[in-house]
């Protein structure tokens, strides 16, 4: 392993990055971190690393230390090629070039991926630290401790982020994890992922490959009032949907199917009206234990449905 780390420990500190306005462009390091981020949370399991809003998402949250212009990942995602251990590969043979746009991009890519032996290191924890502390030494000196800051916030949310699941797997509370903006954003994450970005009221999943999406994280018992960010207290709403439910107008039974209320007036187009989501099945998690808690909408049909 050591000629192999030291190998790529050099690749890293060299990277082909563009120097035209003095400081080094830091969109190849920021994506390389961002990747090894996700091979150390475990989203990226195989050696493909697709142009997915997941790493567009990741990408930013780098980039956003930096207070810099519009974020363009779609450029170290093609360049880095350019440094021979990273590898793109199309859709039915297109021809690559320099794209303008995530999406552009992405409608011709289908995944990179890394050398093979790079892939395997970045699966030791150790190797993994060092490529990650290099990249960092050698492209953002003056920021180092705002960076290793944010990348032991990453690993506190993801290890709370694995927490709920266990809780939710061993149906126990998740009372004795101590309430932070962490395990906030834990909740957030874990219940995008479980639900796919989709509302489970009506169905709709916009999600932008620059991470923007139309589905919230919402809290079946108001946290204010349950402390509990626990998956079966979460579920996945839309804008629309999310602000009915926190105000009454629409529920959830026993067999997951929405109630509507008769407690308020509507108008306007068919495809958005609250009343037409009567009696059908929300959008569940494959899992049971990721499943709403029977407890949990229950106290929302007492308590905050307007019947």
């Amino acid at each position: 392993m050591p000629d192999v780390l030291t190998f790529y420990s050099n690749k890293f500190r060299k990277l082909r990055i563009d120097r035209a306005r003095g400081n080094p462009a830091p969109h190849k390091p920021l994506l390389l971190l961002a990747v090894i981020d996700l091979i150390e949370q475990g989203t990226i399991k195989s050696n493909k690393i697709e142009p997915s809003p997941l790493i567009v998402e990741s990408f930013l949250k780098y980039w956003n230390l930096l207070s810099l212009e519009k974020p363009r990942i779609y450029l170290p995602f093609y360049h880095l090629k350019s440094d021979k251990f990273w590898h793109l590969h199309t859709k039915n043979g297109q021809t690559i070039y320099p794209f303008k746009s995530m999406s552009q991009l992405a409608s011709v890519i289908t995944f990179a991926n890394l050398d093979e032996d790079l892939f395997l290191l970045l699966h030791n924890p150790q190797a993994r630290e060092v490529l990650r502390q290099t990249i960092i030494e050698t492209y953002f000196p003056d920021k180092a401790e705002l960076f290793r800051a944010a990348i032991n916030e990453n690993q506190q949310i993801n290890a709370l982020e694995n927490l709920l699941i266990e809780t939710a797997e061993q149906n126990i509370s998740t009372k004795q994890i101590p309430e932070t903006p962490q395990r906030s954003a834990a909740f957030r994450g874990v219940i995008m992922k479980l639900y796919d970005y989709t509302c489970a009221a009506c169905r709709l999943r916009i999600l932008t490959l620059d991470g923007a999406t139309a589905v919230d994280a919402a809290h079946i018992v108001p946290f204010s009032v349950s402390h509990d960010d626990g998956i079966g207290n979460g579920l996945a709403l839309c804008k629309l949907h999310h602000w009915a439910f926190d105000n009454g107008l629409i529920s959830i039974d026993d067999k997951f199917c929405l109630l509507v209320s008769t407690a308020f007036e509507e108008s306007g187009n068919e495809a958005f009206l609250l009343r037409r989501l009567k009696s059908q099945t929300i959008f569940l998690p494959k899992q049971k234990p990721f499943r709403p808690s029977l407890t949990m909408i229950r106290w929302h049909r007492q308590n905050q449905y307007m019947s």
